[in-house]
């Protein structure tokens, strides 16, 4: 089930990619028409493509504004015996905008505003809503509401809330994705372990809140410093895996590369020349254990390569402690 809501979560809401807090980021500006145009002049306007729905203000009532879909239009054209078109083609647009369509302000969160959306009628359910602000009316589609909602449930559940990186369970699922293109070729995949020293003691000095602001750092730091290809999650407290997928090469240099991956990241991570960086404030900044593991040509496989990589970072670790 979690590999099912990783797959969705990468399908629908792409890494790299700012967060949409509110509807004004899905909002489209909207033509305001006046109540009294004709509905044969409105027709013209939804002749083009872009425009999936019109805003109607009232000639009468300025402060009373309604909405007209394209489906919306499409319905009352054809008319229950066919001959809306005939009827409506001189009548003013008010006669079939809808006037209570659902209007909010834009700053107004994703969750709410598919929220009251759901709590439309059955019929007027997924009509765009109006994004009422001082630049004018915008529009917002309300399949594209719902898509920003699932897309960030399933980022919730696939991501860590401290970092936003993938969280364990999803970072294998993409290891797993790397082996299996890989198998029967003569590309490889690497694997790259990083996880803090003495993390327990730096929370124990400074407090939980600066050890979350050093993970935070190290985060924004490590995705930052990724070449392109590669994948980071956190798949520990302290703990951290960078994925990348190597081309045909001999071992000699399949060892050379991967180790190469782990001293870029770890020369990246150095202490920081400007001084503290992310609120890290009397915070030193922490040294990293690291260790990379690469698998075989053609023949990866994920459980081998994080034992390999774990056991070289256990090795690197107990190699640390006697310096």
């Amino acid at each position: 089930m979690h590999d099912e809501i990783t797959r969705l979560a990468r399908h629908v809401a792409p890494r790299r990619t700012a967060r949409v807090a509110s509807v004004a980021a899905l909002a489209q500006p909207v033509l305001v028409v006046g109540s009294t145009l004709p509905v044969g002049q409105l027709e013209v306007i939804f002749r083009r493509p872009e425009v999936g729905s019109v805003a109607v203000q009232d000639d009468a009532a300025p402060a009373r504004t309604g909405i007209v879909t394209r489906a919306g239009l499409t319905a009352a054209l054809t008319g229950r015996l066919g001959y809306g078109r005939a009827v409506l083609e001189r009548r003013p647009t008010g006669a079939v905008a809808d006037w209570s369509p659902l209007v909010v302000e834009p700053g107004t969160a994703l969750a709410d505003v598919a929220t009251l959306a759901m709590a439309r009628t059955a019929d007027r359910r997924y009509d765009d809503v109006l994004v009422g602000g001082p630049s004018g009316w915008g529009a917002a589609s309300t399949a594209d509401v719902m898509r920003a909602v699932v897309a960030e449930l399933a980022e919730r559940s696939t991501h860590d809330p401290l970092t936003r990186l993938p969280g364990r369970a999803a970072t294998w699922y993409a290891l797993r994705h790397r082996c299996a293109l890989v198998r029967g070729g003569a590309t490889r995949v690497v694997l790259v372990l990083l996880d803090v020293r003495d993390m327990a003691r730096l929370n124990a000095d400074h407090g939980q809140d600066a050890g979350d602001a050093v993970l935070a750092a190290l985060a924004a730091r490590i995705g930052a410093a990724l070449p392109a290809g590669c994948e980071v999650g956190r798949v520990e407290g302290d703990g951290f895996a960078v994925l990348a997928t190597l081309p045909a090469m001999d071992d000699i240099q399949a060892a050379a590369s991967a180790d190469a991956l782990r001293q870029h990241l770890l020369a990246q991570l150095a202490v920081p020349s400007g001084g503290p960086e992310g609120g890290l404030d009397g915070v030193a900044w922490p040294a990293l254990h690291s260790a990379a593991a690469w698998s075989l040509a053609g023949a990866a496989d994920t459980d081998q390569l994080v034992a390999q990589a774990e056991r070289r970072l256990r090795r690197e670790r107990r190699a640390a402690t006697l310096v």
